[in-house]
């Protein structure tokens, strides 16, 4: 099974379009505990119902905790804890994919060379897989168009791929 190695960004997105569970079932999801603590806390489980989503996948160990071991290198820009523990987990797990939607994260993959994958492109791949249908993948790459930050060949791509897939 494929590990995917989620930040927060990419666990929230997923969540607000209701593909959070589905990737669970379809790949190993694994977050450190800065993650998990910026998405799940008590505190953000009172105020936020996508936090209580998480949370219930985490207890259910849908998603596993781990966090990075090795020696922090040196980063080329400032991230967020959650994001550079992800990154460096990923970076660890030689045989995953790091899930992010975060600009400075992305970069930073690019510069270490770890594989990355953003929202939009995991919804297309749960479509391919045929985890969802295209109905769910075309709403979740449109509301994923309101309430991310892509640019808009991202989510161009995204529609494009699916209708390919589609046919």
């Amino acid at each position: 099974m494929i590990k995917i190695v989620a930040d927060s960004s990419a666990l929230i997105l997923l969540t607000k379009c209701g593909l959070l569970e589905t990737l669970c079932d379809t790949y190993e999801i694994i977050a450190p505990s800065s993650v998990i603590a910026e998405v799940a806390s008590d505190s953000m489980v009172k105020r936020f119902p996508d936090a209580a989503v998480i949370a219930e996948l985490i207890s259910s160990s849908k998603i596993k905790e781990h966090n990075p071991e090795g020696v922090e290198p040196q980063l080329p820009l400032t991230l967020g804890p959650g994001e550079k523990d992800a990154l460096l987990l990923a970076k660890e797990l030689n045989d995953s994919l790091f899930a992010t939607d975060d600009g400075k994260a992305i970069k930073a993959s690019k510069f270490f060379k770890i594989s990355f994958i953003v929202a939009p492109r995991i919804v297309v791949e749960l479509f391919r897989f045929k985890k969802i249908s295209y109905q769910i993948a075309k709403q979740a790459i449109e509301k994923l168009s309101i309430i991310g930050r892509y640019p808009p060949d991202v989510i161009a791509s995204a529609l494009l791929l699916l209708n390919e897939g589609k046919k």
